[in-house]
């Protein structure tokens, strides 16, 4: 797994407005190049928050990526989020 270019992925959409829209644009086309498993690229894509934090994502990163990104319902991404990340424990912070 390479938790590292996650979570670079993630820090880069949060902290650039013009990459964020980027991305919200293209996600297939933005992740090329970059070395994700298979995993990964559709967990970003799909922003399925809880594969991203079973793989390792940090999660605080994790948070504010999935709130910017979301595509659905950001009232109900709220009342769901803890309960589908709860299964996995806490994370480890380990690189």
């Amino acid at each position: 797994m390479s938790k590292y270019q996650v979570d670079k992925v993630m820090r880069q959409v949060i902290l650039d407005g013009k990459v964020a829209s980027v991305f919200k644009a293209d996600t297939e086309k933005f992740l090329e190049g970059r070395d994700l498993t298979d995993e990964e690229r559709k967990a970003l894509i799909d922003v399925d928050y809880a594969t991203l934090y079973r793989l390792g994502a940090h999660p605080f990163l994790l948070n504010g990526f999935t709130r910017l990104v979301w595509k659905g319902d950001k009232a109900a991404l709220n009342a769901e989020y803890r309960k589908n990340i709860a299964p996995f424990g806490y994370p480890d912070f380990s690189t």
